[in-house]
């Protein structure tokens, strides 16, 4: 049976309005850089491109929505590994710091048997290694991190809806216990060019495994690219830096995910004894619309993402994710 909890007041950082005051920020900053990074005749200057700053948001606020994956933030490093490199291949090693926010479709209730998934901010970093082969690659990544109050991701939005003073702030009551989680992701792709520059149409497949203590699950993803894009190698569909080539494209995406365990709603397998815990589906299907273009050292990203329900109380979800990324 479940009992009531009074919703307590932090003063400390939150995540979800912050986010997009940082990422306004250092869009401009990263943006106004680029007006002397172009010759005389508009072409982009000879400079070896080896490395990459990018910011990433995502939010449903633009949907109309507050809930289940409510928001994310994430700071990314990449680096070319020229001397891994043996004929025409690439490597890059990447390493992310992010912030997500996942709650209930209600925020506003103290009665834990009211809400659909628990409560739950996640803090981790995630570094992956990558390598590409005329059309073909593959990527392993690590992720750890801390799930729970320790995340900061309860603190942050409740900060953040009393300071703008939107709506009232989520009463973050029975938020998952504190725990620590690791994973690994192991994923292959695969592309095939139907017809070339100057609007081309590609398609890929992609398919994905996930094992530890946050995410177990087998994926397989279908992806269809039209516009003006590079091949896999040096494309940024793939996030391939050391490129400089002018790209103009929207990409759509189909994903079906066959999910063993999912941290986030049913917390950590080695152990969790937190209020609120619930099964996950078995089955995901997800979708997304992305426009993305580069143009000289600068990348950008506007996606809209939807995907079917977690857990079979809760519903599907949608959110709009913007990128940024200054190559150099």
């Amino acid at each position: 049976m479940y009992s009531q909890f009074k919703p307590e007041k932090h003063p400390i950082l939150s995540l979800k309005s912050a986010s997009t005051l940082i990422s306004i920020l250092l869009f401009t900053i990263f943006s106004s850089g680029n007006l002397n990074a172009q010759s005389a005749t508009g072409n982009p200057v000879s400079k070896e491109i080896s490395q990459q700053i990018s910011l990433q948001h995502d939010n449903d606020f633009l949907t109309l929505s507050d809930r289940y994956y409510s928001s994310g933030l994430f700071l990314s490093y990449t680096k070319s590994l020229r001397k891994l490199e043996k004929g025409d291949e690439n490597h890059q090693f990447s390493v992310i710091l992010g912030q997500e926010i996942f709650t209930p479709s209600n925020i506003t209730t103290t009665d834990i048997s009211e809400q659909d998934r628990p409560y739950v901010g996640f803090l981790g970093i995630n570094s992956s290694w990558s390598r590409v082969r005329k059309n073909r690659g593959i990527e392993a990544r690590l992720l750890i991190g801390l799930a729970g109050n320790n995340s900061g991701a309860g603190g942050f939005q409740r900060w953040y809806h009393n300071f703008l003073v939107v709506s009232d702030p989520p009463v973050w009551v029975g938020e998952m216990n504190n725990s620590f989680h690791a994973n690994l992701y192991l994923n292959i792709h695969r592309e095939w060019r139907i017809s070339p520059l100057p609007f081309s149409v590609s398609f890929g497949l992609q398919p994905e495994l996930a094992f530890g203590t946050r995410d177990q699950y087998g994926q397989l993803k279908l992806m269809a690219f039209f516009g003006r894009r590079n091949r896999l190698m040096s494309s940024m569909a793939y996030r391939r830096i050391g490129n400089k080539s002018r790209e103009i494209f929207f990409s759509l995406e189909f994903g079906y995910r066959q999910v063993f365990y999912n941290g986030m709603l049913q917390g950590n397998p080695l152990g969790d004894d937190s209020v609120l815990l619930i099964d996950s589906q078995e089955r995901l299907l997800t979708g997304a619309f992305t426009l993305q273009h580069r143009y000289n050292q600068n990348e950008y990203r506007l996606g809209y993402h939807i995907n079917s329900a977690e857990a079979p109380e809760t519903q599907s979800h949608k959110y709009i994710s913007l990128s940024f990324a200054r190559n150099f």
